[in-house]
């Protein structure tokens, strides 16, 4: 019993992290792309 808690959790945690990770990467990525075009042309 104790050893599926301690599964979930680990896993829970891991998604989170994971789903953190991608919103950093996303946000980076515009950063990046926004840099490139000058303002005004923003392209999603």
């Amino acid at each position: 019993m104790f050893l599926i808690i301690f599964g979930v959790t680990n896993y829970l945690m891991m998604l989170r992290r994971y789903e953190n990770d991608v919103k950093k990467k996303k946000y980076l990525q515009q950063e990046k792309i926004s840099k490139l075009y000058p303002k005004g042309s923003f392209i999603f």
